[in-house]
């Protein structure tokens, strides 16, 4: 029995397919429940604070795989971010233990990398995360680690790029499509500086991908981390233009500054709208981009979707949702 939180994440309900279709069966654990759940899946609803619904979550289960956390501080602010961040794996690790689950594979974050000279990233590289999502992330994976091996638990952590796709909930992507797209006469869609940065993404279906591979080679995979991208990253600029005549949208193409985009963010600070915030200026003027041989070497996962693919798909699926 696998149990999956943070399953109605649109990457959560597809690792919840995929695991069906594996032949495997599945507990899901979230804040509320799915419209739509595979036959035969089990749903358990609570948070992470909740340790009565954790223990019943993991009773009888072998293998728990960690998505639910928070990416933003925003409606909830910083200290309830940080607690369900980590206070909250904590205790679902306890949880775990008590239920003697005997293995743990943790979803983290390309962020907690941080800013970087030299790409791409390898899993082993030095780790400076400069945002919160990032420092909560790298804090979590040091918990993960030193309980699991303390209770002799197997464990996996999987780092994924930056997740785009229909239905996503990643605020910097949402921001960019709704500057760029919904804005009448005035769409703009902002670039760093030049545009030469580079930032990877993955789709929602290859990092579900990536985790049922990390879930079905054990012996592989124990004690391991995992970086999982998409491949031939392009700039922002090339990936602007082509996207821009793909989907053939009009808008304009405008270079900002960093100095320029925390002024911005003061300004549009008391109407408090979510642009130019750490985590928007993050993915517009740094570059973000993993080696992920290790997983292809190691599981034989590959992506199928690369940055152009994944942001087409979130743009017909954005202008749906705003027409």
């Amino acid at each position: 029995m696998i149990l999956i939180t943070g399953s109605n994440t649109p990457h959560g309900a597809e690792l919840v397919k995929k695991l069906v279709k594996n032949g495997n069966k599945v507990k899901c654990y979230d804040y509320y429940k799915p419209v739509e759940l595979p036959e035969g899946v089990e749903f358990i609803q609570g948070d992470l604070f909740n340790l009565k619904q954790l223990n019943k979550a993991c009773k009888g289960t072998d293998t728990v795989i960690h998505l639910l956390d928070k990416h933003t501080y925003k409606k909830t602010g910083r200290r309830q971010m940080k607690k369900i961040n980590i206070r909250g794996t904590l205790n679902l690790l306890m949880s775990a233990r008590k239920a003697k689950v005997k293995r743990f594979i943790f979803q983290s974050t390309y962020a907690v990398y941080g800013k970087r000279q030299s790409f791409p990233i390898k899993e082993t590289d030095t780790k400076k995360p400069c945002i919160p999502y990032g420092k909560d992330k790298l804090k979590a994976e040091t918990l993960c680690e030193t309980f699991c091996k303390k209770n002799e638990i197997d464990y996996s952590i999987l780092r994924p790029a930056l997740i785009a796709g229909p239905n996503t909930i990643n605020r910097s992507m949402l921001i960019t499509f709704y500057m760029a797209m919904a804005m009448g006469s005035d769409n703009i869609m902002y670039l760093s500086n030049d545009g030469n940065t580079h930032f990877q993404l993955i789709s929602q279906e290859d990092t579900a991908e990536a985790l049922l591979s990390i879930y079905k080679n054990e012996d592989k995979t124990n004690e391991q981390v995992y970086n999982a991208g998409s491949d031939n990253v392009p700039t922002q600029m090339d990936q602007t233009l082509k996207l821009k005549e793909k989907e053939k949208l009009d808008f304009t193409i405008r270079h900002i500054t960093p100095l320029k985009a925390r002024l911005y963010s003061i300004l549009f600070k008391p109407s408090k709208v979510n642009f130019f915030t750490k985590e928007h200026n993050y993915y517009l003027f740094n570059n973000m981009y993993m080696d992920c041989q290790k997983l292809k070497e190691d599981t034989g996962w590959a992506p199928t979707k690369d940055n152009i693919e994944i942001l087409s798909e979130t743009v017909n699926w954005y202008k749906n949702k705003i027409s």
